[in-house]
C-alpha cells in the first residue's frame, strides 16, 4: 500500500494546518481505482488464454480439439478471475478512458464529502487513484475562479513528483501545504469561522469502484 497508517495521520495534520490559515477546507481522498474495467480483464483473460494454447500447441503431446478447448476454457476461467489482482491490466485500457473514469470519479468524491457545501464555494479535494497512477485536485467555484487549473496542475505535479521519488507522504503534505497558502491570500480565516469538514484522509481503498 503506498499510505501508511502513520502517513495518514501526517496528511490529516498538514490537512490541520493548511486550514488554520483560512476559511476554505481541503480533503484528500485516496481510492484503489476509480474504474472496474471488466472489458479489460475480458480481453486480457482472452490474451493469456491464447498465450497458454499456443505453448500447450508446442508441447511433444498428443493434441485433441477436446484438449485444446479444454486448456482454452481452464485458462480463461483462472486468468479471467486473477486478472483484477495484477497491474498488467493496464496494458489493455487506453490512457484517455483512464482519464476520464478518474475526473468522474473525482467528481463524485467531491460531492459525496460534502465539500460543494462550503460557505464561501472554497473547498478543494485532492483525489488520488492507486491503479490508474493518476492524480485529481478540484478547486469550488470560488477559489478555482482566482487560482484556474493551472495552479491544480501545479499541485497534482508535486504529488506525482513525491509518488515517483518514492516520498508520497512529502509530496502530498506539500502539495496540501500549497493549496493552504492559495486559500489563505483569497480566503483568510473568518471570525466566524467553523471546520466544515473531518481532516482525516478519506480512504476509499477497500471499497469497489
Amino acid at each position: 500500500m503506498l499510505l501508511t497508517e502513520q502517513d495518514k495521520n501526517a496528511i490529516a495534520e498538514a490537512v490541520r494546518k493548511a486550514e488554520a490559515t483560512t476559511s476554505g477546507e481541503i480533503a484528500f481522498a485516496i481510492a484503489v481505482s476509480s474504474g472496474r474495467y471488466r472489458h479489460a480483464d475480458f480481453q486480457a483473460a482472452l490474451a493469456g488464454m491464447a498465450v497458454t494454447a499456443a505453448i500447450y500447441l508446442l508441447l511433444p503431446v498428443t493434441h485433441t480439439i477436446g484438449m485444446v478447448l479444454w486448456v482454452e476454457l481452464v485458462s480463461f476461467a483462472i486468468l479471467f478471475a486473477l486478472i483484477p489482482q495484477l497491474g498488467f491490466r493496464r496494458w489493455f485500457i487506453s490512457a484517455r478512458e483512464m482519464d476520464a473514469r478518474v475526473q468522474e470519479a473525482a467528481f463524485r468524491e467531491f460531492y459525496s464529502s460534502g465539500l460543494y457545501q462550503t460557505r464561501e464555494a472554497n473547498g478543494v479535494l485532492i483525489y488520488l487513484s492507486l491503479f490508474e497512477h493518476r492524480v485529481v485536485v478540484l478547486g469550488d467555484k470560488g477559489i478555482h475562479e482566482r487560482m484556474g487549473a493551472p495552479h491544480w496542475n501545479e499541485v497534482r505535479d508535486k504529488i506525482v513528483r513525491g509518488i515517483k521519488e518514492g516520498k508520497a507522504r512529502e509530496g502530498i503534505c506539500a502539495a496540501i501545504e500549497d493549496c493552504g497558502k492559495a486559500l489563505s491570500l483569497h480566503f483568510p480565516p473568518r471570525p466566524d469561522d467553523i471546520n466544515e469538514l473531518p481532516d482525516q484522509v478519506i480512504d476509499r481503498t477497500g471499497e469497489m469502484p
